[in-house]
Order: structure tokens, then sequence, then C-alpha cells
């Protein structure tokens, strides 16, 4: 089926892959709230779809049974399933990429979504996401991700961290990234080009990305489609995703920029730096868009600055103490994984 993007017209089938990695590590509310968002959002769309979606759980049963997710999505969404198709497929030891990796090889649609157990799509969220496949050369769509907010912490972090707030859509646009957690693509060219398999916890989708571009492959970004992903689960997980996004960061800087150990320190404080002023100025000039009270501005602003701090401390160490193998040249790594 062509996709036409005008409003009420039919959308094609889809199968949209969704990990329980992340549901393992946040709140339950989150992902009750995030299945619930699914279910609506399906429903909303019932009447549009060619057929029913198939939705794809994909776990490692060394660490989450199938009756125990099978129990969350019915107690939390009780009309999912008949508002799709739902499978749970079991994936022994794959983690974040890797499984969504192996659900498209499971795929048989033409077109594949892929969001994370502990994001909720917001109204649109599905026509948004594949209206731009109405354009044949187009081969990947990116959406639009923000954090969900609660307290101190997961306020400072939705003003500060790596997505961008609900009213800066048309900065996001301008922005040239593809987040795994929210986005869709061409079954067979994905399966083709899958996320690369990298010394890294979170840097494969910004990688991808950057390969396909340097190969002239259409992609689009777009604001139309929206999802709330769930916050960092308290300070000990703040802690510790800081600590991995900076050795993310130095093998990032290592690998497309300079491998010198002295350049990657610099690297390292010029990033510190960039980074930590724009949390602050954030905090003080949007504070109200996450009803941030002025009497937090203060200790949300150290807060902030102790997140960079320790993703400064992870690239010096990583920057003192490692190497890294330099990658194959970017058709070798999309195309022959």
């Amino acid at each position: 089926m062509v996709l036409n993007p005008t409003a009420g017209s039919m959308l094609p089938a889809v199968t949209i892959l969704i990990e329980w990695e992340n549901a393992q590590d946040v709140e339950d509310v989150w992902v009750r709230q995030a299945v619930v968002a699914l279910q609506d959002e399906l429903e909303r769309q019932r009447d549009r779809m060619s057929e029913p979606a198939r939705v794809l759980y994909l776990f490692d049963p060394g660490k989450v049974d199938a009756d125990d997710i099978r129990r969350q999505i019915d107690e939390a969404a009780p009309r999912l399933a008949s508002a799709a198709r739902i499978e749970f497929q079991p994936a022994p030891e794959l983690t974040y990429y890797k499984l969504k990796n192996f659900g498209v090889g499971l795929t048989r649609t033409e077109l594949v979504v892929m969001l994370d157990s502990d994001a909720g799509p917001q109204p649109g969220w599905l026509p948004g996401l594949l209206a731009p496949f109405a354009d044949p050369q187009v081969m990947a769509v990116g959406g639009f991700t923000v954090l969900g907010y609660h307290n101190l912490v997961s306020r400072v972090m939705a003003l500060t961290w790596i997505f961008d707030l609900r009213s800066e859509r048309d900065k996001t646009l301008d922005r040239g990234k593809i987040h795994a957690n929210n986005c869709a693509f061409r079954t067979a060219f994905f399966r083709a080009n899958p996320w690369p398999d990298l010394p890294a916890f979170k840097k494969q989708c910004g990688f991808w990305l950057r390969d396909i571009q340097r190969r002239g492959i259409a992609w689009v970004r777009t604001a139309e489609a929206m999802t709330v992903h769930a916050p960092q689960p308290g300070l000990r997980f703040l802690a510790w995703r800081a600590w991995t996004a900076g050795l993310d960061r130095d093998y990032q800087g290592a690998q497309t920029t300079r491998t010198s150990r002295l350049w990657r320190i610099g690297f390292a404080f010029r990033f510190w730096v960039k980074k930590s002023a724009r949390a602050a100025r954030r905090i003080v000039t949007k504070r109200r868009e996450v009803d941030l009270p002025a009497w937090q501005v203060p200790a949300a602003i150290c807060l902030a600055w102790s997140y960079w701090t320790v993703v400064l401390a992870a690239q010096l160490v990583a920057a003192s103490t490692r190497s890294y193998a330099s990658l194959p040249a970017p058709a070798e790594v999309l195309q022959h994984q």
C-alpha cells in the first residue's frame, strides 16, 4: 500500500517492535503509562489501518518471563489485545540494540516501527511516523521524544538531557538525530543496514545515521510523531547513566575526530563547559515548561552540573586509559553485520 499522508487516509500494515529491557529499569508507573498510551493510539487509528498492527515484544527470558510481561500489559491496557496482534518473542542474552535488530528479522511488513517499552505514544504518533514514507526515497523516519518528569531530578533532566522540550518542535526538526526509542524504517532497508555492533552503550543510532547520511540515503525527522519517555529512576541510575555517557562520548570523539589522548582530554573539558553552561541557561529560562519552582533553581543547577561532571570524569578516565580500533568504512559497517 502506498501511504497518503492526508488526514483520514489509510495506513499501511506495520510491525511495532518493543524491547522489554527498559521496562526492567524504570518505575512501573511509566511502563504502565506507555502501554496505555500505545493502546489508546492504536484505538484512535483503528479505522485507518489496513490491518491490525503486529506488536512484537522482545525480551531476554533469562531476565524476565513472558507471562510477567503479558500480565503487566493486560492489567494496564486490557484493550490492547483487541487493537493489535500482540506477540511475545524471547531473545536470549540480547540487549537493547540487538533486540531491535533481531525483531526486524522477524518482521513481515514493508514498514517496521521501533518503540521503547517506557515510551508512550501521543495522539497522532503512528500516522506522523508513517506519513514520510509516502516518498519512496525515504528509508528512515525519526520521531520526536520528550522526557517525562514528576520530581526535581526528572525535571532537571527534562531540561538538560539529550531530548528537546515539547515547545521545541522546530529545534527538533533542525537536529540531525534519530533515536532508537521512536523511529521507523523500510524493513528491507534496515534488515540490510541494522544498528551497528559497537563497543558503546548508546551511540549506535548516532553512528548509524552518520553513515547513511554519508551514503546519501534519504531520511526524515518529524515532530508529528511524539512520545513521552520515562525519566531516569533515581540518583544511582542517573550516576550510572552519566558514567556510561562519558565513556560513549570519548568513544565517539575518538572515532569521529582525533584519537590523540591529549586531544580527547581537551575535548572532554570543552564538552563539560558547553553542557554545564547550557544546563544552567535552560534551567533559568525554561524552568516553567517543566513546572520547576524558582526556589529549586539553585539545587537544579547543582544537580545538572553534577551529572555533567560525572560525564567529564568518565571521559577523562576513558581518554587516559582506552584505545579503540578504527571503524570500517561506512558501507562495510552497515552492510555486513
